[in-house]
C-alpha cells in the first residue's frame, strides 16, 4: 500500500511505523477511524469481572476467566461500575496510543475522529450486549467467529478514557461534539451551497443533497470529534462553537 501511495502522493509525505520514529515535534495529530481498529479484550461482568477467550471444539467457543487486575482498574480508574451480565470491550490499545502521541507531541494539538461515546453514553443499558461490529462487503453482523479472516472487526471509541489518560500524560481536553456540529462550526453548509447549488444542475444537487445528508445527519450523529491540546494557549476553537 506504500508502494501505491508513494506513486500518487509526493515527498512531502512520509511513512512510518511508529509515532516514536518520528521523534518530537510541534504540530497536529489527526487520526481519522484508526482507534477503532485496534483490538480489544472483552469482557463480561459476572460475581466479578469475567475476560472472554477464545476456544476451538469443533467450532468457536467462549470461554470466561477472571480479569487481570490491569482491566479492572481500567473502570475503576474511570468510575464505572457494571450491571451484573453487562458485555464490553476495553480498548488498551488506545490508551498506550494517547500516551505515545501525548510524548512525541511537544506543542499543538490532537483531533480525534471516529465513532464511539463517553462512559455515561457506552456503558447505558442499550449497549448491555458490547459495540463489536463485524463489516464484510460493507454488510454489518455481530458474529466475529463467522468469516474468518475475510470481515473487519471494530468496537466503539470510549472518549471518556481517552480524555482521563490524555490529561494523565499532559494533554488538555478542548472539547469533545459529533462530526456533524465540528463541521458545521467550520462552515461546510455555507461551503456545500457555493460548491453545488449555484449551478443549478441535477446532478450536482444531488450529490449535495447527499454529502450534506451523510456528512451532517447519518455519519454526523454517528463520529464524534475530540480534540485535546497541549502547551498551547487556552482559546475557543472554531470546530467547537456548535
Amino acid at each position: 500500500m506504500r508502494e501505491r501511495q508513494r506513486g500518487h502522493l509526493d515527498g512531502e509525505v512520509c511513512w512510518y511505523d511508529s509515532i516514536n520514529d518520528i521523534g518530537t515535534f510541534t504540530g497536529c495529530i489527526l487520526s481519522n477511524e484508526v482507534l477503532d481498529n485496534f483490538s480489544v479484550h472483552r469482557v463480561v461482568m459476572k460475581e466479578q469481572l469475567m475476560e472472554v477467550f477464545v476456544d476451538y471444539r469443533n467450532g468457536f467457543v467462549e470461554v470466561l476467566r477472571p480479569a487481570e487486575k490491569r482491566l479492572a482498574d481500567y473502570f475503576e480508574q474511570l468510575h464505572v461500575r457494571l450491571p451484573g451480565d453487562f458485555r464490553t470491550e476495553i480498548n488498551l490499545e488506545a490508551i498506550r496510543w494517547m500516551r505515545d502521541i501525548a510524548t512525541t507531541l511537544q506543542k499543538g494539538y490532537v483531533i480525534t475522529i471516529d465513532y464511539g461515546y463517553p462512559s455515561s453514553q457506552l456503558y447505558s443499558q442499550c449497549r448491555s450486549n458490547g459495540t463489536l461490529l463485524c463489516y464484510k462487503k460493507h454488510a454489518v453482523n455481530d458474529q466475529p467467529y463467522e468469516n474468518i479472516g475475510e470481515q473487519d472487526i471494530t468496537s466503539h471509541i470510549n472518549f471518556s478514557a481517552l480524555s482521563y489518560w490524555g490529561n494523565k500524560w499532559g494533554l488538555n481536553t478542548s472539547g469533545l461534539t459529533s462530526q456533524a456540529g465540528f463541521l458545521r462550526s467550520l462552515g461546510l453548509e455555507k461551503f456545500l451551497s457555493e460548491t453545488y447549488l449555484y449551478q443549478k444542475n441535477y446532478l450536482r444537487f444531488r450529490e449535495y443533497a447527499f454529502l450534506k445528508y451523510a456528512l451532517l445527519f447519518d455519519m454526523g450523529q454517528k463520529f464524534k470529534v475530540l480534540i485535546q491540546s497541549k502547551n498551547v494557549p487556552s482559546t475557543k476553537l472554531s470546530g467547537l462553537l456548535a
